[in-house]
C-alpha cells in the first residue's frame, strides 16, 4: 500500500477514535493515541523479573535476554487497530495458526478468548446478514511473505510488512443447521436456546449490549489442512476448528434456567476457503478447550481429540471423535454433485455428520496396577493415578462410545440428553472395562507431526501431568467396522510426566529469576519441580529434534512459564528424564513492572495479575527458500508437503508463532476499542542445547 495513503488513513482513523473518546468520556491512559497493527515493538514476555530502571519504562520491554530463545519480536498487540478498515484486535489471544493466503501473503489467525458480559464485551462482530456476535472473535492478519520471512533478522516493526486484517468467517450456522439471523428476525444461538427452539434471556446484569448473541470463550484452536496425512486421508478441506468452552450457568442464576436444558456449547468447523462457520453437533455440545484432528490412516474416517469440559459434569474420561466421511447423519451417501445443501456437502465429505464420541476405558483387572483400589465412576480416578508415584507409567486402554449418537438437524437435543451424563452410568460401561474418569479440565493436546504415526500428547491440566496416547490398531479397527462406526479403538498410554514434585525441573540458563527474587523458574511458584496447570501444547518435529512447546496457566504470581520439552519419540518420554528448558515468563501478581504501572503497549496497564502463554505454531516451511532462492509454492506445501519441509530444517533454524494473554494490560487503548483483555502475538526461534 502507498505509504502516503496509509498515513492519511491513519490520521483520519485517529481523529475518529479521539472523537469517540471525547463522546464517551473515556480518556486514553497517559495521553496515548491509537496504535496500529504491528507498530509496537515492546515484548510482554520476559527472560527474568525486571530488576533495573530501564526495564520499568512504559511502552518498553523488560528483560528480554532469553536463555534459550535466539530472537523474539512482536507481530501485534490486542488493542491495535487496522489503519484502513478500523477493526481492532481483541483478546485474550488464544488458539492460533498460520497459513498462506496466496503465494505472496502470510495469514496469521488467532481467536480471542472472551466471555462477553461475564468479563468485558468486545465490539460486535457483524456477519454478512447483519447478525452481530460479541464475546470471542477469530481474527486474521495478513503480512508480506518475503518481509515476514526476514522479520527475525532485522530491526523493523511488523507494521512495515502489514497488509490488512479481517475475520475468518462472515456466516455462521447454529446447532439446528440454520444460518444465524439477527435476534429481531428470529435468529437463535445454542448457548441461550432450549431444545424446542425457545430463546432464553440472560439475567439483567448479563444482558448483551454489543451483539445479538455471543461466542463463549473460544480457547484452543486448530487449523487442519486438507489431505494432511496423504491423498484423501484426513479432512478434505482446510478447516479451522474452534469450540465454545465452559458452562455459563451464572448468567441464568436469577432466571432459574438450567443450562443443561439448553443446546449447550458449539463445536465449530470453519470452511476457511469460503468463510463459513458450521456448528457440528455430532462432535458434541458439552464444550471443549480444543478440537485436534489426528491421523486416522484411513480414507473413509476422520479422528479428532476432543479435549475439555463436559459442560461442568464431573468426572469424565478423555475423549476422541470418530466420523465417517461422505455420508449424512443416517449413514446415507451424500452426492457431492447432487441436490444436498452446501452445508451438508461440506460436513459430509469431512466426516462431520455421522460420528460418535469415544471415551477412554481401562480393563477392570488393570486398575490395580494404576493405584486404583476401588473402581468408581463418581471419583476422579485419573487424577489419583497421575499423583501416584508408584503407579505404572504404561497401560492399555480402549476408546469406546456411549449409547448416544447425534441423529440429525431435526433431532438436536438439549445438552443433558447427549453423552454428557452417560460416562458415569453403570449400564454404559463397556464390557469388562470402566471409563477412566477424572477432572474434565484437560487443555491442549498435541498430535504427532509424523504422518506415519497415530498418536498424541495430552496435557492433564487439573493436577499437572502429561500423557502420551498411541492408537495401536487404528486402521485395522476402522477397516473392521465395514462402513459403520467402529465398536472400539485400542490404545497404549504412557505417563510421560506424573503430577508429582520432582517430575520436571527446567534448565534456566541463569535467567528465569522469579519476581521478588524468589528463586528461579526451574520450579513453579511454590518451589515444586513439576508441571502446574499445563495448557498450551505443540509437538514440533524438525530434522534434528522432537520438542513439545508447553505453556502453563497456573496463576503463577512470580511469572507464568513457557517451556520446551525435548522428547524421545520412540518412548513417549523426555529425551533427558525430568529435564526441560525455560523459554520465557510473563506477568504475575508480584511483577515489578506491574508495581510500576508500566505496560508493553504504552498506557494500557490495568492491574497486577497473572498471564498465560497459549499455544505455538511452526511457520518454518512457509518462509523457507529453495536452492534457487524462491519460496515453496502453495501446491508444494499442500497435503503432506508442509510437514515434510519442516522436517528438513533444524530446530535452531525453525521459526514459530506464539501468543501471550496479559490481563494486566487491558486498559488504555484496549479498553477504548472494546478489546476486552490484553495480550500479544509474536514470532520466535529457539537455541536449545544439542
Amino acid at each position: 500500500m502507498n505509504k502516503n495513503t496509509t498515513s492519511i488513513l491513519r490520521q483520519s482513523l485517529a481523529t475518529l477514535l479521539l472523537c469517540s473518546t471525547a463522546l464517551t468520556g473515556t480518556a486514553l491512559a497517559g495521553g496515548h493515541g491509537p496504535s496500529y497493527i504491528g507498530s509496537g515493538s515492546a515484548l510482554i514476555a520476559e527472560a527474568s523479573t525486571a530488576d533495573s530502571p530501564n526495564e520499568l519504562t512504559d511502552g518498553k520491554s523488560g528483560d528480554v535476554d532469553f536463555p534459550f530463545i535466539r530472537n523474539m519480536k512482536v507481530l501485534a498487540n490486542v488493542g491495535e487497530v487496522d489503519p484502513v478498515n478500523g477493526l481492532a484486535l481483541t483478546g485474550y489471544p488464544d488458539g492460533n495458526a498460520v497459513w498462506l493466503a496466496d503465494e505472496n501473503t502470510i495469514r496469521v489467525g488467532y481467536q480471542s478468548e472472551s466471555y462477553a458480559t461475564m468479563s468485558n464485551e468486545t465490539y460486535g462482530w457483524e456477519m454478512q446478514n447483519g447478525v452481530k456476535f460479541t464475546g470471542s472473535h477469530i481474527h486474521t492478519i495478513d503480512f508480506d511473505r518475503a518481509e515476514f520471512a526476514d522479520f527475525l533478522n532485522n530491526n523493523k516493526t511488523a507494521d512495515e510488512m502489514f497488509i490488512t486484517s479481517g475475520k475468518i468467517f462472515d456466516t455462521v450456522y447454529n446447532q439446528f443447521g440454520d444460518i444465524v439471523k439477527p435476534k429481531s428476525e428470529g435468529g437463535i444461538w445454542g448457548n441461550q436456546t432450549l431444545a424446542d427452539g425457545t430463546v432464553v434471556e440472560f439475567d439483567e446484569k448479563y444482558k448483551l449490549t454489543e451483539g445479538d448473541f455471543f461466542f463463549q470463550s473460544f480457547c484452543g484452536a486448530h487449523l487442519e489442512k486438507a489431505n494432511k496425512y496423504g491423498n484423501d486421508i484426513g479432512f478434505a478441506d482446510d478447516i479451522w476448528f474452534a469450540a465454545e468452552e465452559w458452562n455459563i450457568q451464572r448468567m441464568f442464576e436469577e432466571s432459574g434456567i438450567n443450562t443443561h436444558d439448553t443446546l449447550g456449547l458449539a463445536s465449530i468447523a470453519v470452511d476457511v476457503k469460503n468463510g463459513v462457520a458450521y456448528t457440528v453437533p455430532a462432535m458434541g455440545q458439552t464444550g471443549y478447550e480444543k478440537i485436534l484432528p489426528v491421523n486416522s490412516g484411513h480414507k473413509d474416517y476422520v479422528v479428532a481429540v476432543m479435549a475439555g469440559y463436559n459442560h461442568g459434569v464431573e468426572p469424565a474420561p478423555l475423549k476422541i471423535y470418530i466420523g465417517k466421511k461422505g455420508v449424512d447423519a443416517d449413514n446415507n451417501v451424500v452426492d457431492q454433485n447432487g441436490t444436498a445443501s452446501e452445508r451438508d456437502k461440506f460436513l459430509a465429505r469431512n466426516g462431520l455428520l455421522y460420528g460418535k464420541l469415544y471415551g477412554m476405558a481401562v480393563a477392570n483387572e488393570d486398575f490395580a496396577s494404576l493405584g486404583i483400589e476401588k473402581i468408581d465412576t463418581l471419583e476422579n480416578m485419573m487424577d489419583s493415578y497421575l499423583q501416584n508415584p508408584n503407579a505404572s507409567n504404561n497401560f492399555s486402554a480402549k476408546f469406546v462410545p456411549t449409547s448416544y449418537q447425534w441423529g440429525g438437524w431435526d433431532t438436536t437435543p438439549a445438552v443433558k440428553d447427549t453423552e454428557m451424563q452417560k460416562w458415569q452410568l453403570a449400564e454404559e460401561q463397556p464390557a469388562g472395562h470402566t471409563y477412566f474418569v477424572g477432572d474434565s479440565k484437560t487443555e491442549h493436546p498435541a498430535g504427532d507431526p509424523d504422518i506415519s504415526k497415530f498418536r498424541y500428547f495430552q496435557n492433564m491440566t487439573n493436577k499437572g501431568g502429561l500423557l502420551g496416547v498411541e492408537f495401536t490398531e487404528l486402521v485395522a479397527e476402522l477397516d473392521a467396522a465395514n462402513g459403520e462406526l467402529p465398536a472400539l479403538i485400542s490404545a497404549d498410554v504412557s505417563r510421560t510426566l506424573a503430577a508429582i514434585d520432582g517430575a520436571l525441573a527446567l534448565e534456566t540458563g541463569g535467567k528465569g529469576i522469579k519476581h521478588g527474587g524468589m528463586g528461579d523458574a526451574s520450579t513453579w511458584e511454590d518451589g515444586r519441580a513439576q508441571l502446574v496447570a499445563p495448557d498450551g501444547l505443540q509437538w514440533v518435529k524438525t530434522s534434528d529434534a522432537d520438542v513439545l512447546i508447553l505453556d502453563e496457566d497456573s496463576g503463577n504470581e512470580f511469572g507464568e512459564r513457557k517451556m520446551a520439552l525435548p522428547i524421545n519419540p520412540d518412548t513417549f518420554q523426555l529425551a533427558e528424564s525430568g529435564v526441560g528448558y525455560f523459554l520465557a515468563q510473563a506477568g504475575g501478581k508480584q511483577s515489578p513492572r506491574a508495581a510500576a504501572g508500566v505496560s508493553a503497549l504504552g498506557g494500557s496497564f490495568s492491574k497486577a495479575t497473572s498471564s498465560e502463554f497459549s499455544g505455538s505454531w511452526n511457520v518454518t516451511a512457509m518462509i523457507t527458500k529453495k536452492s534457487d532462492g524462491s519460496f515453496y509454492t502453495m501446491e508444494e506445501l499442500a497435503g503432506v508437503g508442509e510437514q515434510q519441509i519442516n522436517e528438513t530444517v533444524s530446530l535452531a533454524d525453525s521459526t514459530f508463532f506464539g501468543v501471550v494473554q496479559h490481563k494486566g494490560e487491558s486498559g488504555g487503548m484496549v479498553e477504548q476499542v472494546k478489546g476486552d483483555q490484553g495480550g500479544q502475538l509474536f514470532l520466535f526461534n529457539m537455541n536449545l542445547p544439542n
